[in-house]
């Protein structure tokens, strides 16, 4: 892997270790599939995780529940990008914080390689990490 990446992905191991730490705490994270959900169990992620079926069932999910912060982890491509921003304006006024910064985060990592959740734990290996 080219130098002027290997100091970028300092932040990989910091962002797996928040997403294990926030799960644990009990917030619950949306991932678009199945394939994603294990991923995170994969990497050692305990908590609930929401596999995305459609925006009217995440909000209606949303609605009869009372949580205040849910982490959005969506695709890190455009279409991701796309689901992310529909999804987080979906949650307005349902949930309190809608977390979409470790999303954000990871975002740096699609141009050497990381552009779906499913591949976290893959990508973790490939950087000697995990």
């Amino acid at each position: 892997m080219a130098k002027k990446y290997r100091k970028g992905l300092e932040d990989f191991p910091r962002i797996l270790e928040i997403l294990v730490d926030e799960s644990a705490k009990g917030v619950p994270i949306v991932v678009e599939g199945v394939r994603d959900k294990a991923a995170l169990r994969k990497i050692g992620v305990k908590g609930e995780i929401i596999v995305f079926r459609s925006f009217k069932s995440l909000r209606e999910y949303f609605e009869t529940r009372d949580i205040r912060c849910v982490i959005l982890l969506l695709d890190l491509d455009s279409e991701g990008e796309r689901m992310t921003m529909i999804a987080k304006k979906t949650l307005e006024g349902v949930v309190k914080n809608i977390d979409t910064s470790l999303w954000k985060r990871l975002k740096k990592f699609r141009n050497i390689g990381l552009t779906e959740i499913e591949s976290l734990p893959i990508f973790a290996e490939r950087i000697n990490i995990r």
